[in-house]
């Protein structure tokens, strides 16, 4: 059974994730908008190790930490898909504009749709393209634990913005219509800002899809 914990990061309240493996004491860590080097040496304090960093997409509240994660643990970046790359290589333009801090820019394995990550032992996760929020948004699936990271594609009673540079309404709608809402009722959402939720509840409640 993996466990998690949220780590709410940036001035944006941005949900940065670490999830554990208790048996093996290996950890995956998702979306660090910032704190990088806190994160890690929690990590360190916590005798666990880290096997990878995964991304939902390339603004800068979800990966301003993962380059000084990536540094001081050397653990493999996956995400998002590769309709992002101009994003990661302007982080300097995203840190003006929203007055975040500036963050290097890093190396990362741009995944596919239908790609499955081995995050770590025991939590395997489904690659699923969403754009829409941003060109190259995923979310990660993992059946067996019932959940999936929505990063800022779909939200508990919302969805993302699409006002952003790349950003299109009708493809979120579509991406979360016809990706998302084919998954079981009771997976877990775990969302990039605010509360989690779960499929079922945004099938029936959700007033942006429709």
């Amino acid at each position: 059974m993996i466990s998690y914990q949220v780590i709410v990061v940036t001035p944006f309240q941005q949900n940065c994730r670490l999830f554990v493996n208790p048996q093996t004491r290996e950890c995956v860590v998702s979306d660090p908008g910032d704190r990088g080097e806190d994160i890690y040496n929690a990590i360190k304090d916590a005798g666990f190790s880290l096997k990878s960093i995964l991304i939902t997409h390339m603004h800068l509240d979800h990966v301003g930490g993962v380059g000084k994660l990536h540094e001081l643990s050397k653990a493999p970046i996956y995400g998002s898909a590769i309709e992002d790359s101009e994003m990661l290589l302007h982080l300097d333009r995203q840190a003006t504009a929203f007055g975040l801090k500036k963050a290097p820019i890093f190396d990362t394995h741009y995944v596919k749709d239908g790609e499955i990550v081995h995050a770590m032992d025991g939590f395997d996760l489904k690659v699923i393209t969403t754009p829409g929020h941003t060109p190259g948004g995923v979310c990660y699936y993992c059946e067996t634990e019932k959940l999936l990271l929505t990063g800022d594609t779909l939200f508990n009673g919302s969805v993302g913005r699409t006002d952003f540079p790349g950003g299109s309404s009708e493809d979120l709608v579509d991406s979360i219509k016809n990706k998302l809402f084919v998954l079981p009722e009771n997976t877990q959402v775990l969302c990039g800002h605010g509360p989690d939720t779960t499929i079922g509840e945004e099938k029936e409640n959700n007033p942006y899809v429709f």
